[in-house]
């Protein structure tokens, strides 16, 4: 929730660039670095100036011969104290915005599965339009306090030092070059694939919170924030590629704004009738004014920036600041039990909460390994009925009774471990096939496990195909599972797990089943096990043995099997 009372901006920057540790060096190789730029282009008029004074006749052909080199030497050591001060600004900013994406991701898994669903465009708001916004503005505002400050009040006193009257005169030719530097900003077609590259992750962050249940159920929190931070450091890679590129422009610019004002420099000697001004001082005061542009540009601007970050800030940090823990056992030490995956539901009923939905009151006993399709044409109301045996809803009155233990007072991490929920549109980790398999709780499993489970769902087929088997990355360019392929791994996982109770998820897509061999998979992993069914699909109710409106549990049909009654 936001806050009442919004804190000042400059608390926010601070709490946002301190947020992974104090950077005291950090910020003193940025004043160091700024204040060398600064000084370098403060000399680079002076340098000109006599170059001007020594070319005309009479000058020193020996001092004219040497001021080249120094002003090359001004000019490196300007150009290298400016990327110093972007590299570490930039390598600053990007840890910040790594570790806050991160914490951003653990927070919303954090969640209670049934508050997790949120849409791609909601995802991109939060972790890229507010912290890509942010990032660009802190940069600039750090640009602007380390270097264009110092920068400006040099050329400034350069400016007042040879004549304070042609002052006003440069100043005036400011405003009229000043849209010179809106030509190169940022090249329109990047920041197309930027914001394409930004909706894909968004889209696969938002998929991974909407099957946030089964995450929860199979502890991979772990591996999912490794696989999410992966992606944020791609991303990043790709942004420090654009940057350099926009930099180059930039200094492109700067030099094109040079040579245009150096040219007009020959009408301004036309002007100096009165000789107030000798050629090499009006040289290097025109200097000095042309080279006011960019620094007063973002020092104007400081306020506007301001005002971005706050708007920006105020998104991410209240979110921040939730206190939400995700609560995960050791798989180094946790012992999984299997159960015989029965359930009772005695007075159940459930009206509010996290959703609209509501179920009325109702009695239903499914015994162990029965196969119940859940067929209310709302997927809201079936996905319901499997949060309340899952735990992630506590129902409003009555209880639910797994092996005749209540729910509420069984362990939340080993009730996870009874359940695996399999969502047939979930998407794979970009890690090894192994790793995909021996996900979350599992992640210790041994080889001849993962092996056996891959076989049992008949991924080994084309697992063995692969260049590497089970140790072949799925991120690959030239990899590309099909959908009953990336299904099947899916029950290899389930399998490994070795769960009591099955749910197949249909909600928002289908399992492949004109596959025979993810049909034999199917087969073998609801196999003596009690399963709950998303989906009125006729394949899939011939896999169940009774099906089961949860609005109206007065009606269940029977198929071939006597084993669930309802009271």
């Amino acid at each position: 929730m936001p806050d009442k009372q919004p804190a000042p901006p400059i608390e926010l920057l601070t709490r946002f660039v301190t947020r992974s540790g104090s950077h005291w060096l950090t910020l003193i190789s940025i004043l160091i670095a700024g204040g060398l730029f600064a000084l370098a282009i403060t000399l680079i008029p002076l340098v000109v100036g006599q170059l001007f004074t020594q070319i005309l006749p009479g000058g020193n052909r020996q001092l004219m011969q040497s001021l080249p080199l120094i002003l090359m030497i001004l000019l490196l050591a300007a150009i290298f104290a400016d990327w110093v001060v972007y590299y570490v600004l930039e390598r600053l900013l990007g840890r910040a915005i790594l570790d806050i994406r991160t914490e951003l991701f653990k927070k919303l898994l954090a969640l209670p599965p049934a508050c997790s669903d949120f849409p791609a465009e909601t995802i991109s708001l939060y972790f890229f339009q507010s912290i890509e916004k942010l990032g660009h503005n802190v940069s600039l505002l750090g640009v602007c306090l380390s270097r264009d400050l110092l920068t400006a009040a040099g050329l400034l006193g350069v400016m007042a030092w040879l004549n304070p009257e042609m002052s006003l005169l440069v100043l005036a030719m400011l405003a009229t070059i000043f849209f010179i530097g809106q030509i190169f900003r940022a090249n329109a077609r990047q920041q197309d694939m930027l914001g394409q590259k930004q909706y894909e992750v968004s889209r696969c962050l938002s998929k991974a919170l909407r099957l946030n249940r089964i995450i929860h159920l199979d502890k991979g929190y772990k591996q999912e924030i490794r696989h999410t931070r992966n992606s944020f450091e791609q991303l990043q890679s790709f942004l420090q590629k654009q940057f350099r590129q926009t930099k180059l422009m930039e200094l492109l610019a700067y030099v094109l704004l040079i040579g245009v004002l150096t040219a007009s420099l020959y009408y301004l000697l036309q002007q100096l009738a009165s000789n107030q001004l000798t050629a090499g001082d009006a040289a290097a005061f025109f200097m000095a004014g042309a080279m006011l542009i960019f620094p007063l540009q973002r020092l104007f601007s400081i306020n506007l920036l301001l005002k971005q970050c706050s708007e920006a800030l105020q998104v991410i940090f209240p979110l921040l600041n939730q206190d939400s823990r995700i609560v995960e056992e050791n798989p180094y030490t946790t012992q999984f039990r299997r159960g015989k995956g029965k359930l009772r539901f005695e007075g159940v009923s459930f009206r509010g909460g996290a959703t609209e939905c509501q179920l009325p009151h109702f009695n239903l006993e499914i015994a162990s390994g029965q196969k119940i399709a859940l067929i209310n044409r709302d997927a809201n109301i079936n996905r319901l009925f499997a949060d309340l045996v899952c735990g992630f809803v506590q129902p409003s009155t009555g209880r639910i009774l797994l092996d005749d233990n209540d729910t509420k007072r069984i362990n939340p991490a080993e009730l996870c471990s009874y359940i695996a929920w399999i969502a047939a549109d979930e998407d794979l980790l970009g890690d090894t096939v192994a790793i995909n398999i021996a996900y979350g709780s599992a992640c210790c499993s041994r080889e001849i496990a993962i092996t056996t489970a891959a076989h049992a769902s008949q991924a080994m087929e084309f697992i063995r195909k692969l260049p590497q088997g089970l140790q072949t990355k799925i991120n690959q360019p030239a990899l590309i599972f099909s959908d009953d392929q990336r299904q099947r791994i899916l029950i290899a996982r389930a399998l490994l797990k070795n769960p009591s109770i099955i749910i197949l998820d249909e909600t928002t897509a289908c399992f492949n089943t004109d596959n025979t061999a993810l049909l034999q998979a199917l087969q073998v992993l609801l196999n003596n096990r009690t399963v709950l069914i998303l989906s009125s699909r006729p394949v899939m109710l011939n896999l169940a043995g009774q099906q089961f409106d949860p609005e109206k549990p007065a009606l269940i049909s029977a198929c071939h099997s006597d084993g669930c009654t309802v009271r």
